[in-house]
């Protein structure tokens, strides 16, 4: 009889034991389940577009209104060396305008715009020259600690700099100017801006500079049918060592939205192909126009 009860509480126990297990395994399946119904789509929540952006999806643009100018110093853009360093300095000036409503602007900033601009440089120059080290003139990477201070100070030295018609380098007239134009050109550096290009050749042993010199991005919800931007950049290609600029674009569009998907990142993108005629040009052949 002993042992009969014994068995008993014995069944009892396990029956309860396995009760409990399997009310475990239902809680967490529930809680695994909700987890990945109220999870965004794709890997990183961050990039959860905001509630007011539409829907999900790519983000198709139309663009208007463009003007543009090209220019390529043909000796020394037929020379680049594609195992060289080039130093990549962000965006010397940079202007994120947007109304104070804007719902769609929440992740929109002069940073976002400068962050977004180096993902195109990045993957564009990776594909024009694979060899070519690509290092950032900031603190840290290929600046030193010590030179904090002076890089602190190239920007604006770098902008002041006169260039073509005297103008200083932030000034983008001369390029609108010269709207649609392509062309080879060999330009004389005033010597001041030869001697700052050297230095920081000489500086940083590097031998070439990319340098986005002005870059303004307007945001409008009214364009489109979810919004869209005015984008305006002046970049530029230097040989700092010898003192010679190798190439530079000017582009200026109105970029508005064909669907319900508002440009809340990737601002950029449009200028990739733009860009890319400027690297990926033969001027071997080019005849100006």
């Amino acid at each position: 009889m002993t042992g009969r009860r014994l068995s008993v509480e014995y069944l009892e126990y396990f029956m309860k034991f396995l009760q409990f297990m399997l009310l475990c395994a239902s809680t967490l399946f529930i809680a695994c389940a909700g987890s990945r119904d109220s999870a965004p789509e794709g890997d990183d929540m961050t990039d959860a577009p905001c509630t007011e952006c539409g829907t999900q999806g790519d983000i198709v643009l139309k663009i208007t209104d463009e003007k543009f100018y090209r220019e390529w110093n043909q000796v020394a853009f037929s020379r680049i060396d594609s195992n060289a360093v080039v130093g990549v300095f962000p965006a010397l000036k940079v202007t994120a305008t947007r109304p104070e409503d804007c719902k769609m602007c929440h992740s929109f900033s002069a940073d976002a715009l400068d962050f977004d601009l180096a993902r195109v440089e990045d993957s564009l120059f990776a594909k024009a020259f694979p060899k070519m080290q690509r290092d950032l003139m900031i603190v840290g990477m290929r600046v030193p600690d010590a030179d904090s201070a002076y890089v602190d100070s190239l920007s604006a030295k770098i902008l002041a700099e006169k260039f073509v018609e005297g103008k200083r380098l932030d000034d983008v007239t001369p390029w609108e100017e010269r709207d649609g134009v392509e062309q080879t050109i060999a330009r004389q550096l005033p010597f001041k801006l030869k001697e700052l290009l050297n230095g920081i050749a000489s500086r940083y042993e590097l031998r070439y500079l990319t340098i986005p010199l002005v870059l303004n991005v307007e945001m409008d919800p009214d364009l489109g049918k979810k919004g869209g931007f005015i984008w305006q950049i002046v970049w530029s290609m230097w040989d700092a060592r010898y003192g010679e600029l190798v190439a530079l674009t000017y582009s200026r569009f109105t970029a508005a939205t064909t669907t319900r998907v508002a440009p809340e990142k990737e601002w950029a993108t449009p200028f990739a192909a733009r860009l890319w005629k400027l690297l990926n040009t033969d001027v071997a052949h080019f005849e100006n126009h």
